[in-house]
This record gives C-alpha cells, sequence and structure tokens, in this order.
C-alpha cells in the first residue's frame, strides 16, 4: 500500500514537472518568435591611419569594421518593443574600443524654442486710523483707506525637453562597446541599421573573431505595461583584415564550419535531448539537482562562445556521430582564425580530440 501510494505521488510529480516543461518551452518559443535578429557573418576591417587625437600603444594599429544588423518584428508585437541593444566585444585584452558610432544622441518633437509666458498679479493694501482729543474740549477720529492692483507679464525663450534616441559608450574596461537604441515619434526599431567600431588591434592582427549580443526590451504582452526582455539572442561575427585574401579565406571557412555545427545540432536535437535525458526520471532529478546530465548543460555556447579549444571533450563522447564530427572540423576553423589575432592572451590548447577515426567508424 505504502509503495502503491509513493509510486502515485511520483507519478503525479514527474506529470507536473513535465507540464512545467512544455510549458516553460512554449512561452520561450513564444518569446523568440516576437523578434528575429540578423548580422553578416562575416566583416573585412579597413585599416585606419588615426583616430583624432587620441594615440595608439606600441605596436598597434586601428581597424575599423562595419555591422550590419536587421530587426523583424511580429505584426503584433510593433507597438510593443520599446528598445534595441546590441553589444560587441572582443576576446582579447589587447585589443580596444577606439571610437564607434553612433555617439548618445537626444531628440525632441519641437521645433524651435518654446516660448513662456508667466502671468502676475500685483496687489498693494493700505489703511490709517487715528484717534485724537484735548480734555475739555472734544475728541475727533479719522481713518484713510489706499488699494492698487495691476497685472504683470513675463515672456521668454525656453529650450525644449529632449528625450534620449541613442545611447552607446564602452564596455568591459573598452574591451567592447554597445548600443542602445529606443523607440520615438521619428523613428522605428525595425529593420536595418549600421554600426561603425574602430578597434586598436596588434600589430600582427590579421583576423580574430567579435561577440555580438542583440537584445530586445519591450512590454510583456502588447496589451500591458510592464517591460521585460522579449528576445535576446547571440552571434559570432568573423573579422578579417581588408586585402588579405589569405586571413578572408580563413574566416569563410570558419562561416562555413559554424553554420554547418549550428544545422547538425538542430538536425540531431532530439537525439541530444533524449541521450541528455534518457527517462523522464531523469529530467526531473536534474530539475531538482540531484541528477547530472550526461551531456553538461549549455556545451554548445561554450563552445562557440569561450575563447579557445579548452572545454572537456570527454563530456561530449556520448553525443551523436555526426555531431561530433561537425564540432571537431568547427573547432579546427576555431583554431586557425583565432591563431591570426595576434593577441598575447590566445588560448590554444593541444588539438581536440573527441574519438579517432576508427573508433567514430565502430560507432
Amino acid at each position: 500500500m505504502m509503495l502503491h501510494a509513493f509510486r502515485r505521488k511520483l507519478w503525479l510529480s514527474t506529470s507536473l514537472w513535465m507540464c512545467v516543461a512544455i510549458l516553460q518551452i512554449t512561452l520561450t518559443s513564444s518569446a523568440w518568435s516576437q523578434v528575429v535578429f540578423d548580422i553578416n557573418a562575416m566583416v573585412p576591417a579597413r585599416s585606419v591611419e588615426s583616430i583624432g587625437l587620441m594615440s595608439r600603444m606600441p605596436n598597434s594599429r586601428f581597424v575599423e569594421v562595419q555591422l550590419e544588423t536587421s530587426a523583424l518584428f511580429q505584426p503584433v508585437w510593433a507597438n510593443a518593443i520599446q528598445e534595441i541593444t546590441v553589444r560587441a566585444v572582443s576576446r582579447h585584452d589587447d585589443v580596444r574600443v577606439a571610437d564607434y558610432s553612433p555617439r548618445t544622441e537626444m531628440q525632441t518633437d519641437v521645433f524651435g524654442p518654446v516660448q513662456v509666458a508667466v502671468d502676475a498679479e500685483r496687489f498693494h493694501e493700505a489703511g490709517l486710523q487715528g484717534i485724537g482729543g484735548y480734555p475739555g474740549v472734544g475728541s475727533a477720529s479719522g481713518f484713510a483707506y489706499q488699494m492698487e492692483s495691476g497685472q504683470q507679464s513675463v515672456h521668454f525663450a525656453q529650450k525644449p525637453a529632449l528625450e534620449l534616441v541613442t545611447a552607446s559608450g564602452t564596455l568591459q574596461r573598452q574591451r567592447g562597446v554597445y548600443f542602445k537604441q529606443r523607440l520615438s515619434s521619428q523613428s522605428t526599431l525595425e529593420g536595418s541599421r549600421t554600426f561603425h567600431i574602430v578597434f586598436e588591434v596588434p600589430e600582427t592582427w590579421r583576423a580574430d573573431l567579435l561577440d555580438i549580443t542583440m537584445e530586445a526590451v519591450g512590454f510583456e504582452t502588447p496589451k500591458s505595461r510592464r517591460s521585460m526582455v522579449l528576445s535576446s539572442q547571440r552571434f559570432v561575427v568573423a573579422v578579417y583584415q581588408e586585402g588579405d585574401d589569405v586571413a578572408a579565406r580563413v574566416a569563410a571557412n570558419y562561416r562555413r564550419q559554424h553554420a554547418n555545427l549550428l544545422q547538425t545540432v538542430n538536425t540531431h536535437a532530439w537525439a541530444i535531448q533524449h541521450r541528455t535525458y534518457p527517462t523522464p526520471l531523469h529530467k526531473l532529478g536534474a530539475k531538482l539537482d540531484i541528477y547530472e546530465p550526461e551531456i553538461p548543460r549549455g556545451w554548445f555556447d561554450a563552445l562557440v562562445h569561450q575563447p579557445g579549444v579548452a572545454y572537456p571533450m570527454s563530456k561530449l563522447s556520448i553525443l551523436p556521430v555526426d555531431v561530433r564530427v561537425a564540432i571537431m572540423n568547427y573547432l579546427d576553423q576555431k583554431v586557425r582564425i583565432e591563431s591570426l589575432s595576434g593577441s598575447s592572451d590566445t588560448i590554444i590548447t593541444a588539438e581536440p580530440r573527441l574519438a579517432d577515426e576508427s573508433e567514430l567508424a565502430r560507432r
């Protein structure tokens, strides 16, 4: 009897957790469909001689990149999106932001100065009363009253109130930069935008990877007034020296293997999910932090967005064969493009090993 009751409670707990998980997945998918971001996967870097009065560090030079971003809103959410933020961050400490555009901008809907009129009423009142007399003769009294009123008007010009439209600045001790665009009566957040960034890079720099995060903030529902992050997407942009054919080919190969890895992971998404959580009980245990998934959480983001190839590959040995092959091809190109950064803090370990060819063939 007690065993039956325990099984029933376990079944109810498992069913409840699965319902919650399905609801979370549904909400996440809905949030991702509200805004779709995009950005160019490869960007040539143009050499720049100087940036105003800014002096460069020894053994360094300036390069300028141009990011082309776009945002697509679902029709029902067009008026709910209030601001979009784009962050671009380098992976190296010896690469810093020297200049960027657009800069912070304020605007107003009012054209020209505002005429202000202040009216004041002036009022003055005075009264005097006196009593006098002489003993044996009599007494006398008197009263005097005076009132003056008038109106005064002051006119002056005042600058109209400004609203923030674009905010931009540096991040992580000048390793990155952000651009925040806010909705206004004279602009739209949907569509394409261009951002320019000038980096100070090592003299031997030829190519590198740039991490991009795009985020949309708006109302929780089209009819609510509560703001929240509606969509956040991460990208990796391959940047190469303009006119360097070898660096351009390396960047193109990285872009191709990155796209292949993403497509392969999406194709085998169900198999990866099943091997991570073989049964509903494993999912429940992971939710309660009493079970460690077979495949670590966040493994894809760690491979793609962390510099170098220092990820423990042994933890990915149970991934499908096609996924492991795509990972090895991707990491090979990642090492190649990072080796062209000229940075002193480039993290490159031994060649990644998931399994040799004979082992993959047996599996």
